[in-house]
């Protein structure tokens, strides 16, 4: 059976949005971001809850991504044994920093959550949920791959992601909203070799984040981070803790497989 690349393309961009919003959504709001037609929004939708993709609350008729897609990647991330490379590592500077330790994977143009480890004894202890999305310019794992990339490239994507609106996932009371301010976090960024932030994602919460480079091609694969509560992050750590993400980042990008990235 032959299938129209146009159908199949409308559903992936369907999954894509679905899985970026992470909420339930109304058929009119999807039609509306995928720029398509209610009729055609509607068949792409119904072809999705069919075949187990997405799920129609019974009450409102909104839609949202079912499990399927998230057991599927968990099931590749277990094929090519990257969260067996990745834990020991973190779970090291966990140790070390006693503090929340998280890494992230590029993948289809952001930034995805992969694997964490907690060092924090139980208490005054951060640990947020892994199914968030993740702010391209108000976190630190964010700030650290932006500054990876051309400023044009950097800019485009924050803006993508919610910059200079007023509303956004994962902003906290102190998230810059202004390209200028982006340009400037980006600069310092390079020159000190970490991400930084301060309740800009979450009120309360400071993290500090370096890009995995793959060696010996130097691509930026991922980014890791240490995280926690402000009152126990004070800036006299900032070295140390810089220094424990690097010499870990300088071995996930040694042992970071290769075919977890499409080059061909």
């Amino acid at each position: 059976m032959r299938v129209a690349k146009g159908a199949v393309d409308r559903c992936l961009e369907a999954i894509e949005l679905l899985a970026r919003e992470a909420r339930w959504m109304r058929m009119s709001d999807i039609a509306g971001e995928l720029g398509m037609e209610k009729g055609p929004a509607h068949r792409v939708l119904a072809q999705l809850v069919d075949q187990g993709w997405a799920e129609q609350h019974e009450a409102t008729s909104q839609y949202r991504l079912t499990l399927k897609l998230a057991l599927l990647g968990q099931r590749y991330l277990n094929g090519i044994g990257l969260p067996e490379l990745v834990q020991p590592i973190i779970e090291e500077v966990a140790s070390a920093s006693r503090e929340l330790v998280r890494v992230t994977a590029v993948c289809e143009g952001g930034l995805s959550w992969l694997a964490s480890a907690q060092g924090a004894a139980p208490g005054l202890m951060y640990s947020p949920a892994m199914d968030q999305p993740i702010n391209p310019y108000a976190t630190a794992n964010g700030k650290a791959w932006l500054a990876s990339m051309p400023d044009e490239q950097a800019v485009e994507i924050a803006i993508r992601g919610g910059l200079g609106k007023e509303r956004g996932i994962g902003k906290g009371p102190r998230a810059i909203n202004t390209v200028e301010r982006l340009l400037s976090d980006l600069a310092e960024t390079r020159a000190r070799g970490y991400g930084l932030v301060v309740e800009e994602a979450e009120a309360g919460i400071w993290a500090m984040a370096v890009p995995v480079n793959m060696v010996p091609s130097g691509t930026v694969v991922g980014t890791m981070s240490i995280a926690g509560p402000v009152l126990r992050m004070h800036p006299d750590r900032y070295h140390d803790l810089h220094a424990l993400l690097q010499d870990a980042a300088n071995k996930l990008g040694t042992v970071w497989p290769r075919r977890s990235i499409a080059v061909e």
